[in-house]
């Protein structure tokens, strides 16, 4: 079997492996999304079942793909010569279809951590501009790749002078960086204010793990986008096998700040754990010249 080959059936096993992961998790998640009365159209986590819900059928469609891809490969066409062929040639309607729901996990996934910032910041436009601006571009990125790649026969995604896909990637990572520092910079200030007036070193604890558990989400993410970035200018074949689990990888990360975090759970004490409500306010009073000013922080911990 050639290394070419290779690559494709170990990128359909690894796929595989963690679609049934990801899959446990989404029906974790959309139970108890259910059981706790989280998707009425009333509340505003049903917008972001929907997003979930969207996230899974782009990485099923992508899944189901990658099987088509690997029957055409190995039964079809027999293996050999016509099958290597098949997985460069990207321009074949799977492999653009494959390529078109990767772009299409990846808007998912960035337009939820910019959603996650504009929650965390209490609906405050102006902190979400600038990575809206970035998601609109990499938007206009991913179709420029799809595009090009209809109109090319072979090895252009591999093409280390390709600007729209290096540009995708890095807008990406921009969003990501972004959205998490400025989440933990809002975090950590509200965690050390709720310490300074309580007096207790226990006090915001639960901000913390909130602050742990989306950077820990992050952090995957970024490594994930990180590697296809590195192995596409080196020009490793690895990187398709990073750019085929890249969708599920992501959902992955998505449904774990959601089952951690998104659903209430979080650790009162040391051996306590408990619910949070959907609605969390801290109102952190102070007093300057004799007058009581009020800085009202809420956050909906369930629209994560």
């Amino acid at each position: 079997m050639s290394v070419v080959l290779a690559y494709g059936l170990a990128e359909a096993v690894l796929e595989l492996t963690l679609y049934g992961g990801f899959t446990v998790l989404f029906s974790t998640v959309s139970y108890l999304f259910a059981t706790r009365g989280l998707i009425s159209r009333k509340r505003p986590t049903f917008f972001i079942f929907l997003a979930l819900v969207g996230l899974f059928l782009a990485i099923t469609a992508h899944w189901i793909t990658s099987i088509y891809v690997l029957f055409l490969a190995f039964i079809h066409l027999g293996g050999g010569l016509p099958a290597e062929i098949l997985y460069f040639t990207l321009s074949v309607p799977p492999e653009l279809a494959q390529m078109s729901l990767a772009e299409v996990v990846t808007v998912i996934t960035d337009s939820l951590m910019v959603h996650r910032l504009y929650v965390v910041y209490s609906f405050d436009y102006r902190v979400v501009i600038f990575p809206i601006c970035v998601l609109i571009f990499q938007v206009v990125s991913g179709i420029h790749i799809i595009y090009d790649l209809s109109r090319e026969t072979i090895f252009n995604f591999y093409d280390k002078s390709n600007p729209w896909v290096t540009s995708s990637l890095v807008s990406s990572l921009v969003i990501s960086g972004y959205s998490t520092g400025m989440i933990s910079f809002k975090v950590t200030r509200m965690s050390r204010s709720i310490r300074t007036i309580t007096g207790s070193t226990q006090a915001g604890k639960p901000l913390r793990r909130v602050l742990a558990i989306i950077v820990e989400s992050a952090v995957l993410q970024t490594v994930m986008t990180m590697a296809i970035l590195v192995t596409f200018q080196i020009g490793l074949l690895a990187q398709a096998i990073l750019e085929a689990l890249q969708p599920v990888v992501l959902g992955i990360s998505v449904l774990l700040i959601h089952l951690r975090v998104g659903l209430g759970w979080t650790t009162e004490g040391t051996t306590r754990v408990a619910p949070i409500g959907t609605d969390i306010t801290l109102t952190l009073t102070t007093t300057r010249g004799g007058e009581q000013e009020s800085d009202l922080e809420r956050g909906k911990i369930t629209s994560f």
